[in-house]
């Protein structure tokens, strides 16, 4: 196969589309893995017995334990070939994610969480940093739009999956599933992903320099606290949005699949248009569009009537989605685009980990800040929605301090 670095510039060509098929498969079982906690929340509850701290738990677990990794792996993930990075790295997810499908204590589950954090989390870091290398900044909106996708099939075909096979099998059988899911994947990157040898010189010993390197420069440092405030202005809400439908607005569960169906289909669309508008119009007006749109849905779905339509909520829930998924693309691109080629890989770990210690406190906010009633009801929701405006506030004024080098 022809190597996707020397193709032509001018457009998204069918080698270049392959590459950012491949790369979003990958994302799709990754992101899957970790999105299909959240409906599966009242499973963990009821079986293992715990409140929503102690899910919380495991679900910052996953986060905290891929800071942590990525954070390491930022010394030396530059000095590698990014596919050998990208294919080792998968294979340790598949493990952890194999391990949830046996896990039968709370204990276990914290653990196997833990093991597919540390290789997922870093695994997203190596795939972004692929597509800085292989793609220009004119195409890199369109490809971070076409890899950000991976979201919106997690949503539409991934996440349902998972909860109709819960349902019917049980919840461990859902991360049976991811495994299945990604061994045909482990394969095509074997074969396929483009060899991007390491950019860097030769050094015998490893030490903590590139860490300091990107940690010492003051536009990095805008970048990272960015590109977290971004994050945590969408997943302080997303985190409880499954359970609050099924306790609060007395959703089914097949009607909170109904959320990532319907959510993910529009989300899949619009991803290829941010994109696009991103390359076209500009990184950073797309994404103060975006922001200030999406507080209206945030707003809104943190202050849903008990008594509202399911169509009228399943509507705010899609334009949540949408909105907030969509400030990821040209945020993304602004970040991919603000670090040298050659400190990218260990950045964009370093980016991954304080992307992952983001998630996990969002889920460690809203976990604390939610109080459940004894009807089973959740309270403070509202509060939750408060913290991610906020957020997202924060994220719009450090975007004007995101520099573009690259």
């Amino acid at each position: 196969m022809e190597s996707v670095a020397s193709l032509p510039r001018t457009k998204i060509v069918r080698h270049e589309l392959f590459l950012i098929l491949l790369l979003a498969s990958i994302q799709f079982t990754n992101i899957m893995d970790f999105m299909i906690m959240f409906p599966l929340q009242d499973y963990f509850l009821k079986q293992f017995q715990i409140d929503t701290a102690m899910f919380s738990l495991v679900l910052s677990s996953y986060s905290f334990a891929a800071a942590i990794a990525a954070l390491i792996g930022a010394n030396f993930i530059d000095r590698f070939n990014r596919k050998s990075a990208a294919i080792f790295l998968y294979v340790g997810f598949l493990v952890g994610t194999a391990l949830c499908a046996v896990a039968n204590t709370y204990s276990f589950l914290l653990f196997a969480r833990i093991i597919a954090g540390i290789f997922g989390g870093m695994v997203s870091g190596v795939i972004l940093s692929i597509i800085g290398d292989v793609f220009p900044i004119e195409k890199r909106g369109k490809a971070m739009g076409g890899v950000m996708g991976a979201f919106s099939a997690a949503s539409v075909l991934g996440v349902p999956s998972g909860i109709r096979i819960a349902m019917s099998s049980g919840w461990n059988y859902t991360f049976a599933f991811i495994v299945l899911l990604g061994l045909p994947i482990l394969v095509l990157a074997i074969l396929y992903l483009p060899s991007l040898p390491s950019k860097m010189e030769k050094q015998k010993v490893a030490d903590f320099s590139q860490l300091i390197n990107v940690l010492s420069k003051r536009d990095h440092l805008v970048a990272l606290a960015f590109f977290m405030s971004v994050i945590l202005g969408g997943f302080t809400v997303v985190t409880s949005i499954a359970v609050f439908m099924e306790r609060n607005m007395g959703f089914s569960k097949t009607q909170v699949s109904h959320i990532y169906e319907i959510g993910g289909i529009c989300t899949f669309v619009s991803s290829w248009i941010v994109g696009f508008m991103s390359d076209k119009f500009g990184k950073h007006k797309v994404f103060l569009i975006l922001v200030l749109l999406a507080l209206l849905p945030i707003l809104a779905i943190t202050h849903l009537p008990k008594d509202l339509p399911v169509y009228m909520a399943l509507g705010v829930t899609t334009v949540f989605m949408v909105l907030v998924s969509g400030r990821v693309i040209p945020s993304m691109a602004m970040l991919t685009s603000a670090i040298r080629p050659e400190v990218r890989g260990s950045f964009m770990s370093v980016n991954s980990s304080l992307q992952s210690v983001a998630t996990g406190i969002g889920a460690l906010l809203a976990g604390a800040i939610l109080v459940q009633l004894p009807n089973g009801t959740f309270e403070r929701f509202d509060v939750v929605g408060y913290f991610a405006v906020g957020f997202n506030l924060l994220a719009l004024y450090l975007s004007r301090k995101v520099k573009i080098v690259s």
